[in-house]
């Protein structure tokens, strides 16, 4: 599927699946995250920075996953380190989900992930 479609597909929609490997055991797991799109770009945000299990084992395989409405993308994300553009894409996951759910689900934030679509 094109990466527009799976656009399309995101479109109303408050959480994503994502698909990765794990890295203790090799099986794959599946969990819903919330994500933002922004200037054609999917991000998505660990709700513990760089100790959330998923973007450990994600980081490590360099391969996650997307599904959304029974679309999926399967793609290498890249990796956000800079303290700026975190924080902006805070501010873009709270104009969707609240800014007090926002503090609440995400105390740490030093890392992000984003996928061009």
């Amino acid at each position: 599927m094109k990466s527009k479609e799976f656009a399309e597909a995101l479109s109303g929609q408050s959480e994503v699946q994502i698909s990765f490997v794990r890295s203790k055991n090799g099986k794959t797991r599946t969990i819903p995250i919330w994500f933002t799109v922004e200037e054609g770009r999917l991000q998505l945000l660990p709700m513990y920075g760089l100790k959330t299990k998923w973007f450990q084992d994600v980081e490590k395989s360099g391969k996650v996953e997307i599904s959304a409405k029974k679309q999926k993308l399967s793609v290498s994300p890249s990796i956000i380190r800079d303290e700026a553009k975190i924080e902006h894409i805070k501010g873009v996951f709270a104009e969707k989900y609240g800014i007090g759910d926002v503090k609440r689900y995400y105390p740490t934030s030093e890392v992000a992930f984003e996928i061009p679509l």
